[in-house]
């Protein structure tokens, strides 16, 4: 007998097919979905086979060709091939190798990040800007939910440190 999706299966699915990463804590806060119901559920999809497994999908346009003329080819043979697949969805590059250049852009103006780049940790989260003053003036606007994403990742450290 086949076995039928229901509306928990299918709100689950939906969150991990926008963004594969979520915890199924996060899951469980888009769907109304209690934690332990989503852990079972994700679980019971990998073993009927539905789900088979997790995989990244890389944007080739961040790879930097310039200074991996190797991969040029192979990529060019593969984004033909899925652009054919996926109609203008972002080709999936499969053979990475060590060294490669990623093209970053500032998370805060928007331009190209050459040189070295000024990085900001918060919490789980690093923002990549072009020069001190985008990580300054980022830090400003967003300095509220900077504070309350340091102080939930705090506490949700506490509590997997706290003993048994």
């Amino acid at each position: 007998m086949p076995f039928k999706l229901d509306d928990y299966d299918i709100s689950i699915l939906k969150v991990l097919l926008k963004d594969g990463r979520k915890s199924f804590r996060q899951i469980s806060r888009e769907t109304g979905i209690t934690t332990p119901t989503v852990k079972a559920r994700f679980q019971r999809l990998v073993n009927i086979g539905l789900i088979k497994g997790v995989y990244p999908i890389i944007d080739s346009e961040k790879v930097d060709y310039a200074n991996n003329p190797e991969l040029r080819s192979i990529s060019l043979d593969q984004q033909t091939n899925n652009e054919n697949r996926t109609k203008g969805k972002k080709s999936r590059i499969t053979n990475i190798e060590k060294n490669i250049m990623i093209k970053l852009k500032c998370d805060f103006c928007g331009g190209p990040v050459a040189g070295q780049m000024h990085v900001l940790k918060f919490g789980n989260y690093e923002r990549f800007f072009c020069c001190t003053a985008c990580r300054s003036d980022y830090k400003e606007k967003y300095r509220g939910r900077i504070e309350a994403i340091k102080k939930r990742h705090e506490e949700q450290e506490g509590l997997t440190d706290a003993p048994l």
